[in-house]
């Protein structure tokens, strides 16, 4: 893994995560209370049918891959300089749960799920893993 596979990663996981929110998701969210609704996509709104795999797929998958990119960008800002990447990638995980944890309130627009945040930890465990197995070794 090197560094342009780390930003072009990071680019596609975050893309991703935007197209299941605004092509599978009803975009009557918080979010867009804030930001104005992009009136083009309302004709491809794709239905999904309830089930287990729809349920991770439309609301844990989207969480899950902004967090990857987070990392993945921040590996590819700090490439070189892996103990400032590893102290930024650390910050960005605090930060993260911050505002997962946060939801709780009724101040913080979102909904708090418990689930968001295994599989926050799941992605960033396998990239870690990932990233270890094939480019730390190879920097020994």
């Amino acid at each position: 893994m090197d560094k342009k596979v780390c930003g072009v990663l990071s680019l596609v996981s975050l893309i991703i995560g935007m197209a299941i929110y605004f092509f599978f998701r009803d975009l009557d969210m918080a979010l867009f209370r804030f930001l104005p609704k992009p009136h083009f996509l309302a004709g491809f709104f794709i239905p999904v049918k309830p089930s287990v795999f729809s349920s991770f797929f439309l609301y844990n998958l989207p969480d899950a891959l902004w967090f990857l990119s987070g990392i993945l960008f921040l590996r590819f800002a700090w490439f070189h300089k892996p103990q400032w990447q590893n102290i930024y990638i650390a910050c960005f995980c605090g930060i993260a749960l911050i505002l997962e944890t946060s939801q709780l309130s009724k101040k913080i627009p979102g909904t708090f799920d418990v689930m968001d945040l295994f599989f926050m930890a799941l992605f960033a465990f396998i990239e870690g893993s990932l990233y270890n197995t094939f480019f730390s070794r190879r920097m020994i």
